[in-house]
Formats: C-alpha cells, structure tokens, sequence
C-alpha cells in the first residue's frame, strides 16, 4: 500500500526536491513531436522527484496528480496556470491527450473557465474547486481561446462527449466571441459571430432545465438582449418566458432584464411577443403556481434551521403607514416574489390575498391584451428610475390604444391602475410640498379622472377594502395638496366620512393600524393647502376622532422626510402643548439633523426621556461625527453637558462598539476645552474599564493631558496618568508620557504636581531620567524663575547630552530664567558646533527676552541695550533674528513711554501693516500722502515718513497663533496704557477678524487631512 501512495505524495509534496526544469517547443495549437523537458520549470507542487523514462508521461503524471487532488484548502507553494498550461500543451504535442480521462479534462476546461471570470460567484455549481490552488499573474488574463482548444481536443479524444459543466463553460467561452467589430453594426451578417451564437445557444439548451443558477441563464440572455435585432429579440422572449415559467423564484436580475425589455425605447415589442409575455404571467397566476409557491413558505416555515429575523424594536410600532408604495410593492410580488426591492416592508397574508386577486383581475383572459400590457407597463415604470431608464417607451404604429370602455371596465374591477399610477406621481413628485403651476394642470388631468373611476368602482362593483382604501385615498389627499386641489379634497373628505374611514379601527396587517392616522395627516396636509392656513391651524381646527398625538406623529414624520424646518416646529409645539410623539421619528429627525449647521438642534433630543439605548446611541455618534469632520476645538458648554452625560449613561457599564472608536476619543478634548473636563475623564475612566486595551492609545492620553495642561485643569493629569498602559511591552511609550507630563507640569508652575509625576512608579520600576528631567529635578520643577543656586548643576548635566540640540536650549533657558545670562552664553559658545539655526534662533530670543524681564532697564536704555544685545549675537554666534525677535523687539519699543505716544504707536502699528501683518480692507483708510510704493492704505491712515524703525530684515511666514496674536496684543495694552480707546478697538477689531479666518483655515486644513487619510484608506482596501 505504502509503494502506491508514494509517488503521489511525492507529486504533491511542497517541501520536495529541487524544480524540474521542462521546455515546449511552439504555442499548444501548433505541437511539436521534438519538444524536450529541459528548460520548463516546474514548481515542487507539481514536481515528482523519481526520474521517468518517458518525458510525457512524467508530464502526464505531474498534471494528473494536481487534478486529481480531494483537498482543496490553499498551500503556500502553489503552481501557476501558465505551467499547468505549459504540461497540458506538451502532452498534447507528444500526441498523448489518450493519457487524460474525461473527468481529467473536465476539470481542465473549468479551472481554465473559473480563472477568467471577473467575478467568480461563490454559488455556482460550475466553478472549479483548484482555482484557489493555483497561482495567476495577470488577473485581467482571460483564458476563453485555451479553454475552446481543450473542449476540441476532448471531443476528438477517442469521441468523449461533453457534459454539462464543458457545455456551461464552452457557452461563456462562445460567447466572447459574439462581439461588434469597429464600425460594424447589429444588422450586418457576420457568420463567425452568428456560428459563435448559435453554438452557444445549443449548449445552454442542454443543461438550461437542471440548474436554478442565474449566472447559468443571464449570459446568453443578456448577449440577446444587448444584440437587441428583431430574431435575437424573440430568441430572447422565448427563452426568458421559459425560465420564468420554470422556476417560481427566479432571481432579479433576470426579472431586471423583463423589465429592460419591455421599457427599451430601441425596439418595441410587437403584439406577438407581447401575447407571449402575458402568456408567462397568466401562467405565474395559476393555481399550479400559487401551490408551488405556498409549498416553497411552509418547507421554508418547516425547516429547523430556520429562525425568523426578529424586529429592531418591537417595543413600537412602525413609523410609516401602509402607503402605495407599499401596495405597489405586493402587486409586483404577487408576479414575481423577488420583485420589491432590498429593505421593503414584508407584507401580510391579508395583503398578499389582496395583491394576488388584484393581480388575476388585472390579468384575466377576458381583459383586453393591450389592457393587460398596460397593466404590465405600469408595473415596469416602478422599477425605471432604479434601472436609470425611461419610464414611458414611445408609442408605435404596431400599438393598439385600448378603448375606453374596455379600459374602464379594467378599472372599475380592479385596483392594480389605480394604485400604481399613484405611486408613480407620489414617487415623481417627492420631495415637492406645491408643484410647479406649468405640471400642476398635467398631474390634475391625471388624478381627477383616476379618482372618478376609483370610486365609481368602490361603489358598485367591489367591496371596500379597508386596509387598502385608506393608503389609497392618502395618496389622493397628497397630491391634491401638491396641486391645490380644493374639489378633490371635499370629494375625498365626503367619501371618507361615508365610509368612516376617518375613525380608528383595529387590523392585524402591519402598518394598517396607523393608516387612518396617516389618513387624517394627509387630509391635514390638503386642508392647509386648499385654504391657505398653515399645518398648526389645520390641525387645531380640525375634529379628529381618535388619538391626536397618533395623527401629530404622523404629520411630523411627513415632515421630517420633506422639510426639516417644519418639522422641527411640529416637534417643538408638540413638546409644548404636550403631546406625545413617538421615539423613532424623532429619532429620525436627529439623525437628519446631525449635519454641518444644524447639529445644535439634534442636541437636546438627547435628552428625550423613554428614547431606547439604540437610538440614543446612533444619535450621538452621528453628531459626534460632525465634530470629527468638522476639526472642531470646542462646542457651547450646555451642549457640551448634554452630550456628557449621555456618554456617561451609554458607556457607564458597557464598552462603545469599536466602530465608534474615532468620533467617542475625539470628543474629549472638545469636552475639556468646553468647561467640562472632570466629566471627560470620568467618560475616559469607565471606558477604560471596560473596552478593549486596543480602544485608547498612549498618544491619545498624550493629547489629553496637554489639553488639560492648556485649559490649566492641572489637578486632573495625575487622573490620566494612572490609565496609561503599564505592560512592559508599552514601557517606552508610558516612560515618554510620564516624561512629557512632568516637563509641561512644571513649564505650568505646577511644582509639586510635576514632582509627584516625576516619581510616579519609580521605586516598584526604575526607569532612565532623560538629562531635561535631570535638569527640571534640580530647579526643584521650577523652572519658571529657578535660583541661580539650584541651576549650578545644569552644566554638569548638560555635559551628559553634549551635542542635542533641545537640551542645550533646556539648559540655556533655565539659566536665562536665573538671570545667569554668562553662563547660558558659555553653553550657547561651547554648544555651538551641534546648533542648528533653528534652535540657535531661539536661544538668542530667550536671551534677548531675558532683558525685559531686568527692572533696572528702562526706557531708551532698555531699547538700545536690546539693540546691543541682537548685534553682539549675530556678530559673535551668527544669530538670525526671526519674528519672534521682531514682537520682543516691539515690546520694548512699547515701553518707552516717554518718547513713544499714542500718535507713534499708531504709526508703528501701520509700519508693520505695510512689512505684511494682516489688516483686512475694512479696516484700511488711505493715506495724507500721494500714493506710492511706500504708502499703502493702513487701519491709521499714517504715512511711512511719520516713524523710522530699524527692523530686522526677515522672510519668515506669518503664523497667526505664533506672530499676528502676540503682537497685535501688545498693540491692544499699549493703546489701552496711554487712554486711545478708539485705536484699541480698532486693534482688537483686526484681531478678532484675522482671529476667525486663521480658525477658518485650520479647520479647512484639517478637513483635507481627514480626506486624504480617507482616500489612502480607500486604495489601500482596494488594493487588498
């Protein structure tokens, strides 16, 4: 047993010896009898390590030992389809296609057709189960002519016949061939593409009645459809019928090319083609088929397996009625089960009986055929728009016009016209509360006659139904709003009370228990619009017998998918007055809401007491969204507490689902820049508790807690602190946190917070002290104003990061900040070798500050001792001033108060509107002197001769945070200093203006960032 296992072990084996090397000589289609195995290498998967004598039967056997394999689970070394290709055709070119079974060559022709498929669907019973054993490098490759070639070489191999799966796929292998050259038209005889057809379509009708598979019919039915010539058209009639007539639940891509089909504007359909349609409907409406149908449901019911999907909410009842669309819905289906779209409602039994009876009346026998192609058309128009079609095809000579009797004979029996022409012109019309005056006449020529008809036939001939009456008639009442249609209304109103369909009654149908609540709000709606009154006084001085909070609700869900505006007043009167409205559509509301410019009022919903947790949630996190699109830094602090606490409330005890994770972790910071930071980290803290340790990161705690330094909310970072991961693996990360945490506590004045920060988990794990915490430790944390006594060790410990360039500016600014101006320049004149011009900038500025801070210097003193200083730095260390030098500059020019008036300041203040600080046109007024390159309009009106001020010459971008803000806050105190109110208005105007577009442009910055990441994300899912 052992001996004949081996070799085929061997065959398979992906650790096995080295690659075979095999070569072809010549393409498959012309074989060659001199091709050798020298030169084809052959992977280990396919590669039999005993030698052979006969080259093609090691070939043979290489590739009978892969077809033959039961497990199909992926390796890692797996062959490519160019090499199975290459063995195939070097056995056929040693003349030993006998060697091949017909099951061997079966399973060549499929793995050849599954790898050219641009989709291969999962649920085809034709697909090979090697393609994932197999290795393609081009994916666009299609392998139709190959696959052709095999089939052939099949069927002259001792006279194999093909089966059903080589029929399928020498179907599709055909029918790539049935394409239009360039230039060449539909109607032009082509004999190789007419052979390609006709071969294509002898195969399909051997294996058509043994599978249910729709990618088994819509290719050939497509190819007839998108030749679309007169023979091709009945070819395709014929066949499409037959499929529909066999399976009772065809797929809806086949139903879509039925309704392709008949609303094509390119060929219409002659009567006999359209007898032949109607024919397949007749025989769907049978009672063969109703059987069938019901047989399908109870196995369906039968099954254990099968688990009915329980409703979302069942604590409520749905929000919309039963609506035409609704009813339009169950005709369709009482055609075709798969006719609704993905998400319609699921009807009731006592709709579908209504559906199916209506459906036989509008089909009958006895109907007139261009009636019944009329009622067939109108089902098509439903499904127009979702196919990007016409609704209408253009008449033709070969259409017959109904006659009216026969027509409204048609109508009165049955309400399959009425129903769907209001769905269409409420389908048309949404989203307009009045049409156009130049459609209002065409759709009221439409209603009125249908309205006529409709109740004639509830009259005399049929029964009312109630479940389907009132949908119908709210249908009427809306499109009379839409066309202010006064007459039709009290028509309407009298058939209603007639019949009492204004009163509430109970149903077991799903949604017809709110159907006369959505009766009495679309009778509100045509009230409002035929006496020209608004919706509140409609509803108040209309009697409504029932629940008025039911028929509210209704209105406002009206509403809410029309014009949020109105309906945000039918929410804000109803909360008044005190009516209940349900959960959901106000719910909805929220989440139409909760967008750019109108969060603010989804807000308060939140607060809504009796909403569920579900809808709570999907609210929140769809306005927390908004925040994270928006870039926005903070929100109004009462908005801010509502939105808290619901994220206290949600997440309390359960953690956010990963989904939300973004939206939840960028609101923190928004919370603490609101006024509302202790409630923040409590949201943080219970989160942490319970979600996953992937849910926060260290860099998100990083965030926070510079956040928390910056609002000066100091007494919570030891909070954040404690949530930062402690595994060793995190250490970095936790070490650099504790790191930063102390440097900003003690850069805010918070000593003794930096102090416990810097020990925090120091004596349970000691970890390395960066020289910067060094440094900090022995000011005692202070390093806003250290002692020259406690900054004596600085030097020393600089000498243990001799060459990094942010702690020597570290160092040389607690040595400034200690009036040790000496030794900061020997650090700046040791370190200099490792500066570069950026960090040496910003020495010299900490340096030249430093002299602001020197009560004895004063005045025209203090100004040319800076001057000095600059000089001296650039001079001795090649110090380039920025503009952080020009605002010091500026500051100590503003303190010469003897020299520097309010006059002078104002025309220092133009100085530096005419160097490039902004200073919008509003502001501006033009100048005493003529124009010139010099005199540009300034806020002040002063010329460029009225002050000489030497300033450094720099090229920097202005920043506003970091430039504008600063400076034109001093501008603001020294007008403020020397009593020139009106100036200092002016200045603060110009801030706050330039304050506003500088956030504008943040937010648009970040915005771009957002989507940029959002697009990467996007190729790269792509690409995976």
């Amino acid at each position: 047993m052992l001996r004949w296992c081996r070799p085929t072990v061997r065959a398979l084996d992906v650790y096995g010896s080295n690659p075979v090397r095999v070569s072809i000589c010549g393409p498959c289609t012309h074989p060659s009898r001199e091709a050798s195995l020298k030169d084809l290498t052959i992977p280990k998967a396919l590669a039999e390590p005993p030698p052979v004598a006969d080259p093609a039967q090691a070939a043979f056997t290489t590739l009978s030992g892969f077809l033959s394999q039961k497990n199909t689970f992926p390796s890692r070394n797996k062959p490519s389809l160019d090499t199975i290709r290459a063995l195939y055709c070097f056995v056929k070119a040693q003349g030993q296609l006998r060697l091949f079974s017909p099951k061997q060559f079966t399973e060549l022709i499929s793995l050849f057709g599954t790898l050219s498929l641009p989709d291969s669907r999962n649920g085809l019973i034709y697909l090979s189960k090697l393609a994932p054993l197999v290795t393609v490098k081009n994916d666009n490759k299609e392998h139709w002519d190959f696959l052709i070639e095999i089939a052939r070489d099949k069927q002259k191999t001792s006279k194999m016949k093909l089966n059903g799966t080589d029929g399928f796929w020498l179907m599709r292998a055909l029918l790539t061939k049935v394409v239009l050259a360039d230039g060449e038209t539909i109607l032009a005889p082509n004999g190789s593409r007419e052979r390609a057809l006709s071969e294509a379509t002898k195969h399909y009708l051997r294996i058509w009645r043994h599978a249910y598979d729709v990618d088994i019919h819509l290719p050939l039915i497509q190819k007839w459809f998108d030749l679309g010539t007169p023979k091709d058209t009945v070819t395709l009639v014929d066949r499409l019928c037959r499929v529909l007539e066999l399976h009772v639940y065809p797929s809806s891509r086949l139903i879509e090319v039925l309704w392709r089909l008949i609303l094509r504007n390119t060929l219409p359909l002659v009567p006999a083609l359209k007898a032949r349609i109607l024919s397949m409907v007749n025989t769907r409406l049978s009672q063969e088929f109703f059987n069938s149908r019901q047989e399908h449901k109870d196995k369906k019911q039968r099954n254990p397996f099968h688990t009915p999907s329980a409703p979302v909410m069942p604590q409520e009842p749905p929000n919309q009625a039963l609506g035409t669309p609704d009813l339009s819905n169950a005709l369709g289906t009482a055609l075709f089960p798969t006719y609704a779209p993905p998400g319609s409602r699921h009807t009731t039994p006592e709709i579908d009986q209504w559906a199916a009876e209506q459906a036989r009346q509008a089909f009958a026998p006895g109907v007139a055929q261009d009636v019944r192609w009329g009622n067939l058309l109108l089902l098509a128009i439903h499904q127009a728009e979702r196919l990007n079609m016409p609704a209408l095809p253009p008449p033709t000579e070969e259409t017959e016009t109904p006659s009216p009797d026969a027509l409204e004979h048609a109508e009165l029996l049955s309400d399959w016209r009425p129903v769907l022409t209001l769905s269409a012109l409420e389908s048309t019309t949404s989203g307009q509360a009045r049409l156009a005056p130049s459609t209002r006449d065409s759709v009221q020529d439409i209603v009125r006659p249908l309205w006529r008809t409709w109740k004639a036939g509830d009259d005399d001939l049929r029964p009312l139904n109630e479940t389907t009456s009132r949908p119908i008639l709210a249908s009427f009442f809306r499109l009379a709003a839409k066309v202010v249609d006064g007459p039709l209304t009290d028509a309407c109103s009298r058939f209603c009370i007639k019949h009492d369909l204004f009163r509430r009654t109970t149903y077991a149908a799903e949604g017809a228990a709110t159907s006369w609540a959505d009766l009495n709000a679309a009778y509100l709606l045509a009230v409002a619009a035929c006496r020209g009154v608004g919706w509140q006084t409609a509803f108040e001085e209309t009697q409504i017998s029932g629940n008025r909070d039911e028929v509210l609700t209704t209105l406002f869900f009206h509403y809410v998918l029309t014009d949020l505006r109105i309906a945000h007043q039918v929410y804000t009167y109803a909360e008044q007055r005190g009516y209940q409205l349900r959960h959901r559509p106000v719910h909805a509301m929220g989440l139409a809401l909760a967008k750019p410019g109108t969060w603010q009022l989804a807000v308060p919903l939140l607060e809504r007491p009796g909403m569920s947790r579900q809808l709570k949630e999907e609210l929140l996190i769809a306005i927390l969204r908004v925040f994270q699109e928006e870039r926005r830094q903070h929100v109004q602090p009462a908005l801010a507490k509502i939105l808290g606490d619901t994220l206290w409330k949600l997440y309390e005890h359960t953690a956010p689902p990963s989904r939300f994770k973004y939206p939840i972790r960028f609101f923190f910071s928004i919370m603490i820049a609101s006024e509302h930071p202790a409630r923040a980290i409590t949201v943080v803290e219970a989160i942490h508790r319970n979600a996953p340790p992937t849910f926060f990161t260290t860099r998100l705690f990083l965030r926070l807690m510079r956040t928390l330094v910056r609002y000066r909310y100091l007494h919570l970072t030891h909070r954040v602190h404690r949530l930062v991961s402690t595994d060793p693996a995190d250490a970095p990360a936790a070490a650099d946190f504790r790191r930063k945490l102390t440097l900003s506590l003690a850069r805010a004045g918070a000593y003794r917070a930096a102090q416990r920060a810097h020990t925090f988990g120091h004596q349970s794990a000691p970890t390395y002290r960066t020289p910067r915490e060094a440094m900090a430790r022995a000011v005692r944390f202070n390093t806003r104003s250290p002692s020259s006594k406690h900054t004596l060790p600085i030097v020393s410990i600089l000498n243990r990061a001799p060459t990094h360039p942010p702690t020597i500016r570290y160092a040389a600014t607690l040595l400034v900040r200690a009036h040790r101006i000496s030794a900061a320049r020997g650090v700046l004149k040791r370190s200099l070798p490792h500066l570069d011009s950026q960090t040496l900038t910003a020495i010299g500025n900490t340096i030249i500050d430093s002299l602001l801070r020197r009560h004895l210097l004063r005045n025209g003193r203090l100004v040319r001792h800076m001057k000095r200083t600059q000089e001296h730095l650039e001079r001795t260390y090649g110090f380039k001033p920025d503009r952080v030098t020009i605002n010091i500059m500026i500051c100590g020019f503003l303190r010469w108060r003897g020299v520097l008036d309010s006059l002078k300041i104002r025309a220092l203040f133009d100085h530096m509107v005419r160097c490039g600080y902004p200073a919008s046109e509003q502001w501006r007024q033009p100048t005493s002197e003529s124009a010139g390159p010099h005199n540009v309009d300034v806020p002040f009106g002063t010329s460029a001769a009225s002050l000489k001020v030497n300033m450094p010459a720099v090229d920097e971008k202005i920043v506003f945070e970091r430039h504008v803000r600063p400076m034109y806050k001093m501008f603001v105190k020294a007008f403020h200093a020397r009593g020139d109110k009106a100036a200092a208005r002016t200045v603060l105007g110009i801030l706050k203006e330039e304050e506003v577009g500088a956030l504008r442009i943040r937010q648009e910055q970040n915005r771009a960032q957002i989507e940029m990441v959002r697009r990467n994300n996007r190729k790269g899912k792509q690409r995976g």
